[in-house]
């Protein structure tokens, strides 16, 4: 049976699925605003921003490991942990206030304590 003319049909793919990052993603403030980084491009495109210390070793550092693991001579997970550094030093890692679930977890486990 042939579909009607006009309609188009693309053959069946099979989709391989993709590795999970073995980092969790992080919110940076920069310009006060925030940015999700849960990729390494999306680290090199923080990195790209203006940061408040631009040439802070650990940002450029942050830098060359990005660049390297884009060629494919680092790991994702070395460069992140660099980027990350990077980040922390610098100040623009803010922690979110604790969820109304987290907070009630809390206050079971200290009362089992």
């Amino acid at each position: 049976m042939q579909p009607p003319p006009g309609l188009r049909v693309k053959p069946l793919q099979f989709w391989r699925a993709t590795k999970m990052p073995a980092f969790i993603p992080i919110t940076i403030y920069l310009n006060h605003k925030s940015m999700l980084v849960a990729s390494i491009p999306d680290a090199e495109t923080a990195l790209q921003q203006p940061w408040p210390f631009m040439d802070k070793p650990s940002r450029l550092e942050a830098i060359r490991m990005i660049e390297e693991c884009l060629a494919g001579h680092c790991s994702h997970q070395a460069a992140f942990a660099a980027f990350e550094e990077a980040a922390s030093e610098q100040g623009l890692l803010k922690q979110k206030p604790p969820s109304v679930g987290l907070r009630k977890f809390d206050g079971v486990a200290e009362d089992l304590l």
